[in-house]
Formats: C-alpha cells, sequence, structure tokens
C-alpha cells in the first residue's frame, strides 16, 4: 500500500524532469475490426481499487465476450521501468494505467503511440493538457486528482479556512502533519500573491512569493504541533493512528484513510488560503497508455476497452464505490449532495495549477533546483529570497540556452 502514496511525488518530479520529447507512431485504427481477441493490462492498483478495475472489465465482457482480458498488478515503483523494458522488447501490455507524470520520458524513448481515433469532445480540459504535446494526444485521461487538507472529525469540529487560523489551531494544541517537499508544498505560493502563468500561458516560477511562502514555513515549523517531514509513510502512519489531527493529503489516500478512520470520521476541506488569496495545489490525472509495440488491432481493440472504461455509467459507478473521491476526467454531471469529497476536489481544481507537457521543459528545471534548495532554507543555510533567486538564475540561464 505505502507505494501509491510516492504517486504524487514521483508522477509530478517524473513529469517535471523529463527529457525533451519527439515524435511516437501512430494509432493506424482498421476498418471493421470484429470484437475479439485479447488485451493485457497493467495496473498498480490496489484493495477496493484494483476490485472496482476488475468489475468495469466483468461489464465490458459481457457485452464483448470473445474479449479475453488479462490483468496483471505492477508495483507503482516498478511499473514504469518494467514498462519500459518489456516495450524494448518488443513485449508488454496492449494497455497501461498509470500517471500523468510519466508520459513525458515515454514519448520521447518513442514507446507510446499518438491517439489519432478518439473522441475527446467531453473531456476536461485541464486533464487534456496532461496528455496533449505540441498538438497530439498521447494518452486517455481517466481522472484528475490534486492536494487538500484532510482532518480526523473525532478531533476536528471546525476546520481552517486560513494559513493564520492552522497556526492559531496548531498553538492551541490541534496536531498538523506537513508532507514538507519543494513539489507537495508549491500549493503555498499563490496564497503569497504569486502567479503561475504569464500572460502569454507560459508557466513562471515567482521568486517573490515563494520566497515569502518559505519564510511562513519557516517560523511554522518551530511550532511544535506542526509535523514536518518528507516520509509520506510517517504521515500516514501518524494519521491513520489517530496522532494528527491534520495532514496534507492527497485525493489517492481518501479510500485508505476512510478504511482506517471509518467513512464518518474522515473530513477534507480545501488548502488554507489567505484573504482573498486561495492555495494552489499541483494537479495531476490517471492515464490510460498504450503500447508503440501492440499491432494497429490490439491498440485498436484497446482503445475500445478504454472508451467502454470511461464512460458515464462507470464513472457513477466508481464514484459511488468510491464515494466521489477523484474528479473524472469525462465531464458528467456529479450531484454534490451524493458526493461531498467529489464536490471539494472540483471546488479545489478552479484554483490548483495544471501544468501542461508543452510547459514540461521550464518546470523540469525550477523543479529540480527548488528541490535541492527547499530543505536548505528551512534547515537555516540560506535565507529564503537568496534560494528564490538562485532558482530564478537558474532557470532563467538553461532556458536562454540554444
Amino acid at each position: 500500500m505505502r507505494y501509491r502514496f510516492f504517486k504524487l511525488i514521483i508522477l509530478i518530479f517524473l513529469f517535471l524532469t523529463s527529457c525533451s520529447l519527439k515524435g511516437s507512431e501512430k494509432i493506424i485504427a482498421s476498418q471493421e475490426q470484429p470484437v475479439q481477441g485479447q488485451i493485457l493490462v497493467w495496473h498498480s492498483f490496489e484493495g477496493k481499487i484494483k476490485d472496482m478495475i476488475q468489475q468495469s472489465f466483468n461489464d465490458y465482457r459481457q457485452l464483448y465476450p470473445n474479449v479475453r482480458i488479462v490483468s496483471e498488478y505492477i508495483p507503482a515503483d516498478q511499473l514504469e521501468q518494467q514498462f519500459r523494458k518489456q516495450v524494448n522488447q518488443g513485449l508488454g501490455p496492449d494497455f497501461l494505467f498509470t500517471t500523468s507524470g510519466v508520459i513525458p520520458s515515454l514519448i520521447h524513448d518513442n514507446l507510446i503511440p499518438v491517439i489519432d481515433d478518439f473522441d475527446f469532445s467531453s473531456y476536461l480540459p485541464t486533464a487534456m493538457s496532461h496528455v496533449r504535446y505540441q498538438g497530439k494526444i498521447y494518452g486517455i485521461p481517466t481522472s484528475v486528482m490534486t492536494q487538500v487538507l484532510c482532518y480526523n472529525k473525532k478531533k476536528v469540529k471546525s476546520p481552517p479556512k486560513t494559513l493564520t487560523e492552522l497556526l492559531q489551531q496548531a498553538k492551541a494544541g490541534y496536531s498538523v502533519g506537513i508532507w514538507s517537499t519543494f513539489i507537495t508544498t508549491f500549493w503555498g505560493v499563490q496564497v503569497f500573491g504569486g502567479k503561475s502563468f504569464n500572460t502569454e500561458g507560459d508557466f513562471i516560477f515567482d521568486k517573490n512569493s515563494w520566497a515569502k511562502w518559505m519564510e511562513w514555513l519557516k517560523n511554522a515549523q518551530s511550532e511544535p504541533n506542526m509535523i514536518f517531514t518528507d516520509s509520506i509513510d510517517v504521515l500516514q502512519q501518524a494519521f491513520t493512528n489517530q496522532r494528527l489531527a491534520y495532514v496534507f493529503c492527497d485525493s489517492s489516500q481518501f479510500v485508505d484513510y476512510e478504511q482506517a478512520l471509518g467513512k464518518d470520521n474522515l473530513g477534507i476541506t480545501i488548502l488554507p488560503g489567505e484573504e482573498n488569496n486561495p492555495a494552489a495545489p499541483l494537479l495531476y490525472s490517471r492515464v490510460i497508455l498504450f503500447n508503440r509495440m501492440s499491432s494497429p488491432e490490439q491498440q485498436q481493440l484497446s482503445q475500445q476497452l478504454a472508451q467502454f472504461f470511461t464512460n458515464r455509467e462507470q464513472i457513477r459507478k466508481r464514484l459511488m464505490i468510491l464515494r466521489g473521491s477523484f474528479i473524472p476526467a469525462y465531464q458528467v454531471h456529479i450531484n454534490s449532495r451524493l458526493f461531498p469529497l467529489e464536490a471539494i476536489l472540483v471546488q479545489q481544481a478552479k484554483t490548483a495549477i495544471a501544468i501542461p507537457l508543452d510547459q514540461v521543459q521550464s518546470a523540469r528545471v525550477w523543479a529540480k533546483e527548488g528541490s535541492s534548495l527547499y530543505p536548505q532554507v528551512l534547515a537555516g543555510s540560506i535565507t529564503p529570497e537568496n534560494a528564490a533567486q538562485k532558482i530564478s538564475e537558474t532557470v532563467n540561464q538553461k532556458l536562454s540556452q540554444p
């Protein structure tokens, strides 16, 4: 189970540290292909989510009994490596469940095909920005995920709306777990007036706002009830063992937290902002990818399975099972009273940052430099202002190179 919680940091880091991209082979759909054959599916799901995926496959086979689906579990931390190895040998799955962060490097190494024959007209623009590069589409998004503030309802009656209120509650005895890395705390930059994109739509690093945010974090870490750690395992154990009142979490964790605390005891709310400046966490998407080495017929069959998996009825089934703990990439009307968790995610997503594949070159530069300097700032070996200046200079220098 622990591997699932590495997804956010791993996928975003991979997304932001990918190499430059080049073309991939296109899917060429065959005409009037009979619905029969075998599809090899790889995934890293466990527990309730794994059972839910299998139920969708069972529903598909009721309609297409001549299609055999072989579903194999690969641990999340091995999924990309195994996929690369197998595809380079002419093998591997036809159909891969993964996260959007791995796409750039797979495109670079020509391991996944362009998707031409698929109707994306009803998909969220945010989700599509995670699978589109230079006008070409390389994956099918299934859900959009982001960060929120999770809390134990047995310990908390009124969650904070601002950073000031959060710090006040910590001083009053409420314990707060913060996943402390450059990427997973980036949500606070906008609270201090930061802008993520310039007028041309290019992703930018707002050094002044990041420095102010780092100063706040430096001061907050001196409060005994503000628990800073770069270990998601430590936070998970502390929260599920009810030693923390709050934990900054990723929406993919809802199922496990709900199972540990009980469905009536897990609360979620949007990340705290300040005055008129809301928090802005990073968005990422779960996606379906295909194998470049699969035949055109296999790719077409896999696309049909993907289309079934992302239809409205299947989405509603998954929302019911997971109690709305994700935002569907396919636009469907969701009753917020039936799915309160999903309603909060939608609210958070309105102020979140979706870095498109086309912006990965600049984003990977500040992510690498920022990840190096972030712990140094908290340790006091460099000031927030000097660290922000270093990040900005590195970005400008590397992006100015031909």
